[in-house]
């Protein structure tokens, strides 16, 4: 197997893990205070694990339109988990989650369109499948 997939795999397994125990350490807890827990977490690990490999040397060498995309991902990424800490407090994460994945049909267009990323019979397949079941979810 391509070390792309496992990474990948792996990805998927510990990103569906969270989502369920953040849900489940909402109860009491405010949303906003939960995400900034989780956000903290997060931002420790990825620095030690920048750290272990040696590259927090190179961030000298990131040229102002990288550093511009990497900003508006991150942007994009603060507004993501607001709004997403947001409905898992008070909706099902099964649902929310797999509204959430609905996002893949996004990135797939905008690859396609900016990045010019082949849009393949498969991939369409595949898209068409995630968005049925994003709206038979919503669909009351």
């Amino acid at each position: 197997m391509e070390p792309w997939l496992n990474y990948a795999l792996i990805a998927m397994l510990t990103g569906g893990v969270a989502m369920v125990f953040a849900k489940m350490g909402m109860g009491n807890a405010n949303e906003h205070v939960a995400l900034v827990i989780r956000t903290g977490v997060l931002f420790t690990m990825v620095v030690a694990n920048a750290w272990y490999a040696g590259s927090l040397k190179m961030v000298r060498a990131i040229d102002s339109k990288t550093l511009l995309w990497f900003v508006l991902a991150g942007a994009c990424t603060a507004v993501y988990w607001i709004l997403y800490f947001k409905a898992i407090k008070t909706a099902d994460v099964s649902i929310v989650a797999t509204i959430d994945r609905a996002g893949i049909v996004v990135t797939i267009l905008l690859s396609y369109f900016l990045l010019k990323e082949p849009l393949t019979p498969r991939l369409l397949i595949g898209m068409a499948t995630i968005l049925t079941g994003t709206l038979i979810l919503i669909w009351k």
